[in-house]
């Protein structure tokens, strides 16, 4: 049997996680699903793994409104990752990747 979606979020990025976070608290009755090609959520956080990764943008305003950033300015790849995963486990996102 084929499973049917209302939307298709193409991307576990930090934007496709945005999107999946209001998909869900805005409209709790749309069905909706992330894809991802590579094997976690993270999008370039988690493809770039080179020594030194961070952030060249302030992640006060690259960071999600409804969870504010409250580390450093400017962060490392696991800053980011994990502040993802927080997202995705407090907003019980995961079934939708």
């Amino acid at each position: 049997m084929v499973e049917e979606f209302d939307v298709l979020i193409v991307g576990a990025g930090i934007s496709g996680v945005g999107g999946a976070f209001h998909l869900k608290t805005q409209r709790p009755n749309t069905k909706f699903i992330v894809i991802e090609a590579l094997d976690s959520f993270g999008g370039t956080w988690w493809s770039h793994r080179y020594p030194g990764i961070r952030s060249d943008s302030d992640l006060h305003t690259f960071g999600y409104r409804f969870k504010p950033w409250t580390g450093p300015p400017i962060a490392t790849a696991d800053e980011i990752l994990n502040y993802m995963s927080e997202v995705i486990t407090e907003n019980e996102l995961g079934n939708h990747i």
